[in-house]
């Protein structure tokens, strides 16, 4: 049996990827499922932890949607406008400056970008209402006060035209609007907070749902192998990173006791979300 077990990790070995970078304990285990003639298996595990990640996430950003419509911090389409704000406030503050430009030529096109970025300033502000916003929403506001009153001093700097009221309503909107969004935080302390931690909440709330289908997808697996085929995975996969380790390798831990391709759903649903920390 001993004998038979080294000739396993050998093949094992000998199918690991050349380049280290790619090697790992969840690839370990999958191999392992080869070895013994469960390939199929092994894959069906990887595919089934993959989705599970993947749906994970879709949905906690369903649930966000749902609870904070478009201030959602993903999904919510107040983001994009108060994008379009910034980026046609920082378009006009350029123009305005004169910067490879006669401002005298551009008051035309001036006019429409400070009216593109104020209106699609007023349209975030009036879908937010007396809602709170968070904090990237607010680095927008801030980033829409700050151009357009940049692009408003340029041009006040010069001889009034006729479209100096367009620019100067656009900086009035911009400040006013950042004043708003700022007392509404301010009135509205426990909203706030729920909106500024909606991302971890959602999250939170969704870890367990996905620690079950792990679980299932584990559980599931055992009864498609056999007492002996289990105890054969884990052995090989034992000591196929136990050697891995004794050449200096540095791999993720793998628990004493821990079941057959539990490794591979632990680590593909290991970061399910973006804001988890990747390992290594």
């Amino acid at each position: 049996m001993a004998d038979e077990l080294a000739v396993q990790v050998a093949r094992v070995r000998s199918t690991l990827p050349s380049n280290r970078a790619h090697i790992d304990a969840k690839e370990v285990e999958r191999l392992a499922f080869e070895v013994v003639g469960r390939r199929e298996l092994g894959l069906q595990i990887w595919a089934d932890a993959r989705e599970a990640a993947e749906q994970a996430w879709k949905d906690c950003r369903s649930r966000m949607r749902a609870r904070y419509g478009a201030r959602s911090p993903h999904g919510g389409w107040l983001m994009p406008v108060f994008f379009v704000a910034v980026l046609f406030g920082a378009f006009s503050a350029v123009l305005a400056s004169g910067f490879r430009t006669e401002p005298a030529e551009t008051t035309g096109i001036l006019a429409i970008l400070v009216g593109v970025a104020a209106a699609a300033d007023l349209l975030g502000l009036a879908v937010a209402g007396l809602r709170p916003l968070n904090w990237a929403a607010i680095r927008m506001q801030i980033g829409v006060a700050v151009t357009l009153c940049v692009a408003a001093a340029f041009h006040l700097s010069r001889p009034v035209v006729p479209v100096t009221p367009v620019v100067v309503a656009g900086a009035v909107i911009g400040l006013v609007g950042l004043v708003l969004v700022l007392m509404v935080r301010a009135m509205r302390p426990s909203e706030r907070l729920a909106i500024d931690n909606a991302i971890n909440v959602a999250v939170a709330e969704m870890q367990p749902e996905l620690d079950a289908i792990g679980a299932r997808i584990v559980s599931d697996a055992a009864a498609e192998l056999s007492a002996e085929e289990r105890d054969r995975i884990v052995a090989l996969r034992t000591a196929v990173l136990a050697d891995l380790a004794a050449e200096g390798m540095t791999l993720e831990p793998v628990a004493v006791g821990t079941p057959a391709g539990a490794v591979i759903v632990g680590s593909l649903t290991a970061h399910w979300n973006p804001y988890s920390k990747k390992a290594g």
